[in-house]
């Protein structure tokens, strides 16, 4: 039976990965992931000063309201401090981003130390703040945490159309007149809450991994923002949750580290096996989209061979080509046997070839259909390049073999107009050159 605290820990380890990962999507469309970074290290200075204040007024330093106050309003200086050197100096944004990090993370440090001078410094927890613990969260943290996910998600629900224009086009945005700034100041607002209510779970330093590591990952199974935005929350809240219970369960890790390494493993999951740009899928994709490419080869290649003989198989009413020699094909096309035989295989296994008794290979209906497909696509591309190129047969030759396996309709029938301009035949143009 799961006691009341580890309920209550995962709750808001999970709702923060939820809100975290959804700020962080648009923080990478933006191309600003290291703005999170930059708030994170800007708001040590407030928690330090916070601190000292505490303790100047004759407190221990420990309240935690004082702490996040501090972190929060040391945060928003750094904000401001980018948007301000951006905005009314020469520095590019990278320049301005290193520069608000490096002197608040310093400045931080260098308070930090003076607090470890107080006696009060030792017991005041602030090292919690840098690497979060969990077992430290209580019922008002949690409510907390529940209005701050309220209102980023309210906001980025309600400003979800000016943020996704923002993100991929901000000149045509201020062009129309939306307040570009005001948006920006509104998304680095959303980040500085979630630096503020993540600094108790995993810390100021690491809330970073939790705005950037889910959106990373998100991106690798999917093109579409909505599911993107899904996907990133489901990260961020799986990182929370494992990364929480980890820490719960295993003694004296950090609950901060544990939830990046939680996060680190969602995204070389992701990384691998994501459907959209997974290196596995990438692979997969790319062997297929090289499979149909030699077999269209192939295919052209038996067709022009048999018509360079004068057995050209016919459109309509031949249910089987005249046999082609495979030596002879692979002189043709120079490629290796053990390719040009891996390519046979592959369309007889689509049923478009058969292998006769004397090993030579032979087109079946379906198989002649698809072999002047290909071959009308190819002459159509070279008739096009030589109208409009200057270049050699061979030249002519390879270059519509590369291009010829990616034309979709539209391009297909402009190649047509232009054939018909040049008085060939659309359905099956002569070749531009001497067939070999």
């Amino acid at each position: 039976m799961i006691d009341y605290n580890t309920r209550l820990v995962i709750l808001c380890a999970g709702l923060l990965g939820v809100i975290s990962g959804m700020v962080g999507v648009y923080l990478i469309l933006r191309k600003r992931s290291l703005i999170g970074d930059a708030v994170c290290h800007a708001a040590l200075p407030g928690l330090a000063v916070a601190f000292l204040i505490q303790v100047s007024l004759g407190g221990d330093g420990k309240n935690l309201g004082w702490l996040l106050l501090g972190a929060g309003l040391s945060g928003t200086a750094g904000s401001l401090a980018i948007v301000a050197l951006r905005r009314w100096t020469i520095l590019k944004e990278d320049a301005a981003l290193g520069i608000v990090l490096s002197v608040f993370f310093g400045l931080g440090m260098a308070l930090f130390s003076v607090v470890q001078q107080f006696p009060q410094g030792n017991a005041a927890g602030l090292e919690n703040f840098i690497l979060g613990k969990t077992a430290s969260i209580v019922a008002s943290d949690a409510k907390m945490l529940i209005l701050a996910a309220l209102l980023v998600v309210g906001a980025l629900l309600l400003f979800r159309k000016e943020l996704q224009l923002l993100c991929f086009d901000s000149q045509l945005a201020a062009a129309q007149g939306w307040p570009v700034l005001a948006i920006d100041l509104m998304l680095l607002g959303s980040v500085l809450i979630v630096v503020i209510v993540g600094a108790n779970i995993v810390g100021v330093i690491l809330v970073i991994a939790l705005i950037v590591i889910p959106p990373a990952s998100a991106r690798f199974w999917t093109h579409s923002l909505p599911k993107t935005i899904l996907l990133s929350g489901f990260f961020g809240a799986c990182s929370g949750i494992i990364g929480a219970l980890s820490s719960l369960l295993i003694d004296r890790v950090p609950s901060g580290a544990a939830v990046v390494l939680a996060a680190s493993g969602c995204f070389c999951i992701s990384l691998l096996l994501g459907f959209e740009r997974g290196l596995l899928w990438r692979v997969w994709s790319h062997g297929q989209q090289r499979s149909k490419t030699d077999q269209e080869h192939v295919l052209r290649a038996i067709y022009e061979l048999l018509e360079s003989k004068g057995l050209a198989p016919q459109e309509y009413a031949q249910v089987r080509s005249d046999a082609a020699n495979l030596s002879e094909l692979v002189r043709m096309r120079a490629w290796s046997p053990s390719r040009l035989k891996s390519a046979v295989r592959q369309i007889q296994r689509q049923g478009w070839a058969t292998i006769n008794s004397e090993g030579d290979a032979v087109l079946t209906a379906s198989g002649i259909q698809q072999s002047m497909r290909a071959i009308r696509k190819h002459r159509l591309l070279e008739l096009y390049f030589s109208r409009w190129a200057d270049l050699s047969p061979d030249a002519i030759d390879r270059g519509a073999d590369y291009t010829e396996h990616t034309l979709d309709d539209d391009l297909l029938a402009q190649l047509e107009k232009d054939a018909i301009v040049m008085g060939e035949s659309v359905e099956l143009p002569k070749s531009v050159h001497p067939i070999l």
